[in-house]
């Protein structure tokens, strides 16, 4: 699976490397090595928009405040 941004690149090549401070539970050295092996950043964004929520969706949160 690819990286969606280059700050998820930097974070999962520090994980591989070891120099991470916080790590995700569940994920290893070997499988953070196989996320960012022979991938570049560039061309990614910094950061991903977040998706917009359907009419469902923000009903939803304004009914119960979330």
């Amino acid at each position: 699976m690819p990286a969606k941004s280059k700050k998820q690149f930097k974070f999962m090549q520090a994980v591989a490397h070891g120099t991470a401070k916080k790590k995700p539970k569940g994920l290893s050295m070997k499988e953070a090595r196989e996320f960012v092996s022979g991938q570049s950043p560039k061309g990614l964004p910094q950061k991903v928009k977040k998706r917009k929520y359907n009419g469902f969706e923000r009903a939803r949160k304004a009914h119960y405040k979330i």
